[in-house]
């Protein structure tokens, strides 16, 4: 079952777009409007006097929509400051279309469809202000993407003349002096905002979404079709005059409604992939200024219009193979950089005293370094495929599962097992990766120095045995871990006559009688659960757990008969014997035993040489 998190998941953003209501009623609008002005269901004079007003309600909704989205907080600056600049152009368009109103009332013919130089000072001005906020609006790109953007902008730029002068130019040539100066001055202005919505595209910080963005563009694309149209309104038929300019301005007010619909669904959706490297809007003009020339030549042959368009596909080419040949510069100068990182990567990874190694969520090993070799004998072909819990010390085997840093014993081609150091990192979830990385090192000799560390701090140096530190740990564990009913023995052992030895043949004499008593003494008890200590000098110690009176007794018994026997150092025959004293008692009086067995040690020395003495007999 998976666990409600409380936070809806997003629908994408087409399927957002064709639920919102908003959306929805833009869509009847240009539905209606469409048959309206195409179909002869009202008279022309009818039409024609809703034209106008109809405008205006369409830049009301376009204000609207482009304040909604400039009053939001949680979009950055720069995107606020252009959407306030097209509330203020729509406020502009509302003014003109207003006046226009006014101005067609007293004409319902197809020249009340004309619009007037009042009209289009509001138009231009309108223009001009999302028109500089585009201009002004900074380019993310820098260095060699500079250069990339710029070829990318002159490709749509280029296409985009070619489109407007197929349909404002073009139109107008031979006509009169004013009409083409206007025409050509709507020309510029849809040239400059083609590049300014360019920018914003092509730049890296769009103030819009991709689907708003799209919107615009071919809202513009529109506009300038229809501009070109609006000039020749009194010559072609009205129906397609009204529509020219109807669709278009339906289109940039959805523009607005499409960038509150994918704000709201980016900030409820998870995060995005990352965006691909390259915009297809170039390649897409290329090809639609291709299509257009091509449609020109088989219906009007070689006209004014199909030399524009024919022209306009031409520097197109150029500026496209241009654009793949500064491509082909790029992906070779990054061939040249990824094969040299390859290279010192290739170059770290084989002189790395560290080990590497790749393992999937099967615990596979996937990639082992050529370190494998070095520090565990094996190729690294030989491990590929292989599990590396095969390798590890069973008693290893919890700590590697747990993952994160850990240590352990990994078996050695020749057997024998080397305690690797290990930092591994999940990092399952990268594609170039696919498993989790381990990086190891060899830290035997460390791990043996740090043993024999510990050992020369619990034990006697010179006969191995457990020094008086260690001695008194042992007696204070079987106190503290006593088991019911168990009982603890300790023996005093000390050497008689071991000082005259020392004095009269020399201390590495003495030495040597020293390590063969302690060899002695080891075999004189039980392996595992016995200890045997050195506490100093000539004096020794065992401890006895889960022992009787009379095992211990029996253990000091056959501690003075292993003693007594001769040694043999450098050709003197030597005997050492020893008195040794015994004391019993609960575990959980072991700290007390030492002294009651050193006392019967004393008892035993009084005794004589070679005897043992049990405390309180």
């Amino acid at each position: 079952m998976v666990p409600r998190t409380g936070r809806r998941t997003a629908p994408p953003v087409p399927v957002a777009l064709l639920r919102d209501r908003g959306m929805r009623a833009l869509l009847a609008v240009a539905v209606l409007g469409v048959a309206w002005y195409a179909w002869p269901v009202a008279g022309l004079p009818v039409r024609i006097a809703a034209y106008w007003p109809i405008q205006v309600a369409l830049d009301v909704v376009l204000a609207a929509g482009s304040w909604r989205v400039a009053r939001d907080a949680a979009a950055p600056a720069t995107t606020r400051r252009f959407w306030r600049s097209m509330t203020a152009a729509a406020v502009l368009f509302t003014a003109g279309d207003l006046v226009q109103t006014a101005q067609s009332a007293r004409d319902l013919t197809v020249h009340g469809l004309v619009s007037g130089d009042v009209h289009l000072v509001f138009i231009l001005a309108g223009m001009a202000l999302p028109l500089w906020t585009m201009l002004t609006h900074p380019v993310r790109a820098t260095g060699r993407q500079r250069l990339v953007f710029w070829l990318d902008a002159a490709t749509v730029m280029t296409a985009a003349a070619g489109f407007i002068w197929s349909f404002v130019l073009s139109a107008v040539v031979g006509a009169g002096t004013a009409l083409v100066l206007l025409n050509s001055m709507l020309a510029a202005v849809m040239l400059i905002l083609f590049f300014g919505i360019t920018k914003l595209v092509l730049g890296g910080d769009a103030p819009f979404r991709p689907v708003a963005a799209g919107i615009a563009l071919v809202g513009v694309a529109l506009t300038a079709v229809g501009a070109g149209v609006d000039g020749l309104a009194p010559t072609v038929h009205p129906a397609v005059s009204m529509l020219a300019s109807f669709v278009p301005c339906v289109i940039m007010a959805a523009c607005p409604r499409a960038q509150t619909v994918e704000m709201r669904v980016a900030a409820t959706a998870p995060p995005r992939r990352r965006r691909r490297p390259f915009s297809l809007l170039p390649y897409g003009a290329a090809l639609a200024t291709y299509t257009a020339g091509l449609a020109s030549l088989i219906d009007q042959g070689l006209s004014a219009r199909s030399w524009g368009l024919l022209l306009a596909s031409l520097l197109v080419t150029l500026v496209v193979l241009g654009r793949q040949i500064t491509s082909f510069v790029d992906n070779a100068v990054l061939l040249r950089r990824l094969g040299e990182q390859e290279s010192r990567f290739r170059s770290l990874i084989e002189h790395s005293s560290d080990l590497t190694v790749i393992t999937d969520r099967g615990g596979r090993m996937t990639f082992t370094s050529p370190a494998v070799t070095r520090m565990l004998g094996y190729a690294s072909e030989e491990l590929h495929g292989s599990t590396l819990h095969d390798l590890l010390h069973p008693q290893d085997r919890p700590v590697a599962a747990a993952g994160g840093s850990w240590q352990g014993r990994v078996r050695h081609r020749d057997g024998s097992w080397r305690w690797l150091d290990v930092v591994a990192t999940d990092r399952h979830d990268d594609p170039s990766v696919g498993g989790l990385i381990s990086n190891a090192r060899d830290i035997t000799e460390a791990r043996a120095f740090q043993e024999r560390l510990r050992f020369d701090a619990t034990h006697d140096a010179l006969t191995g045995l457990a020094n008086r530190a260690l001695f008194h740990r042992r007696i204070a564990d079987a106190a503290e871990q006593p088991g019911a009913g168990a009982r603890t023995g300790v023996l005093a052992v000390d050497l008689d006559d071991f000082k005259i030895i020392n004095d009269t043949l020399g201390h590495h004499v003495g030495d040597r009688v020293l390590t063969t008593a302690a060899e002695r003494l080891r075999g004189c008890v039980r392996d595992g659960s016995d200890t045997v200590a050195r506490l100093g000098g000539d004096e020794f110690a065992v401890i006895l757990t889960g022992t009787t009176p009379a095992e211990a007794a029996a253990t000091a018994a056959r501690i003075v008969a292993a003693l007594s026997e001769p040694v043999t150092v450098e050709g003197h025959v030597l005997v050492v014997r020893a008195s040794v004293g015994v004391a019993t008692g609960p575990s959980e009086r072991a700290g007390t035993l030492l002294r009651a067995a050193d006392a019967a040690m004393y008892d035993a020395k009084r005794s004589g040489k070679g005897t043992m003495a049990v405390a309180g007999g």
